[in-house]
């Protein structure tokens, strides 16, 4: 095949600056062509799941090796299926050796396998409306879906098994303690999070958040939103389900999470000037105190772009802080856990969204 020809080629100058050398003894378990990639990959590789712009058709994925940060210049979705991602990549899931990709804009859920071939995918129903986020529980994927619902689907082969009517236009999801939380944001109309048990799936319980919710996190079992707010300033906070409480913390646009730390940032720009000033912080979920910037010798470009968002690597703790200018490549920083910065690098698409990990 020419693009297995052409690929070993590009590797190959990637592998003598960057590290991509052919599997060792130590990677025996780990084959790559058994896979079905057209690529050479090294078994600690990473995704970048870039977003795209919204009807231009132009969403793709990243890929290089979170061990080096030695990457592969071409969109990987395209090189392993020849064809197009689709229009506007909301999501991105790592289930064991598996890749769930949610598209809101082609209604579409993907299925991979480890090195972004393409197992399955499913045409989202119109009744349903946009898929936007997922969260996956005992081989079941969960699916906000803009017509009020989330949506369930068997991970095996992506068939729709059943939905639970929401708030309107719901966007981020997580699971705990058995049950599913999802933000409702109304496109700025609600104010709530709905709340469903995963065992009986069958209805929704509400609490009152901010105006316009966007982001819900969990960690170490406490429920921490981030919505727009009535003035678009970004607020976030911590939801106490038991009292049915919520207390505004901070401000922020992204966030990402690791053991009992919250990584915070929040990108403001004075649309008069277009300027963007981007400011990191953090928050300890046992202490509940917040802390300044938890970035060292960190790059002047990045405080003063625009974060699209934040990832971290769960195996190593590294930190990923991903910026988009809106119509040219994205681009990557990558610190480590205490903040050390490492190396940025360029994504292969228009506002990157999210990292996920694998080994």
């Amino acid at each position: 095949m020419e693009i297995r020809k052409w690929a070993a080629v590009t590797l190959g100058v990637l592998a003598i600056s960057a590290g991509f050398t052919s599997c060792s003894s130590d990677d025996d378990e780990w084959n790559w062509e058994k896979e079905g990639s057209a690529i050479e990959m090294k078994e600690t590789r990473a995704f970048i799941l870039n977003e795209g712009s919204m009807n231009n058709n132009n969403a793709n994925l990243t890929y290089f090796d979170w061990a080096t940060d030695a990457t592969y210049p071409n969109d990987i979705f395209m090189t392993q299926n020849h064809i197009a991602l689709g229009d506007v990549a909301q999501d991105i899931i790592v289930d064991g050796d598996d890749i769930f990709i949610i598209m809101s804009g082609s209604k579409r859920i993907y299925k991979l396998n480890g090195v972004g071939v393409r197992k399955a995918d499913v045409s989202v129903s119109s009744d349903l409306g946009d898929p936007r986020y997922g969260v996956i529980d005992n081989g079941n994927l969960y699916v906000t879906c803009y017509g009020g619902f989330v949506a369930r689907y068997d991970t095996k082969d992506l068939k729709f098994t059943g939905s639970v009517k929401v708030g309107d236009n719901p966007e981020y999801i997580v699971k705990e303690g058995g049950k599913l939380y999802c933000t409702c944001s109304g496109w700025g109309k609600d104010n709530r999070v709905a709340a469903i048990d995963i065992k009986s799936f069958d209805k929704a319980n509400y609490f009152s958040v901010m105006d316009n919710p966007d982001r819900i996190i969990s960690v170490n079992g406490k429920l921490f939103v981030q919505g727009y707010g009535a003035d678009w300033s970004y607020p976030w906070g911590l939801l106490d389900t038991a009292k049915g409480t919520f207390i505004q913390l901070g401000n922020c646009s992204a966030w990402t999470a690791y053991r009992n730390t919250l990584y915070l940032c929040n990108s403001v720009t004075d649309w008069s000037t277009y300027e963007t000033t981007s400011t990191f912080y953090t928050y300890d979920v046992n202490s509940g105190k917040l802390n300044d910037s938890f970035l060292k010798n960190a790059p002047q470009k990045l405080t003063s772009s625009s974060v699209y968002g934040m990832s971290v690597n769960e195996k190593t703790g590294d930190i990923y802080v991903l910026t988009t200018d809106f119509t040219t490549a994205g681009h990557l920083y990558h610190f480590k856990n205490d903040g050390t910065f490492l190396k940025d690098f360029p994504t292969t698409g228009v506002n990157p969204r999210k990292v996920v990990f694998l080994d």
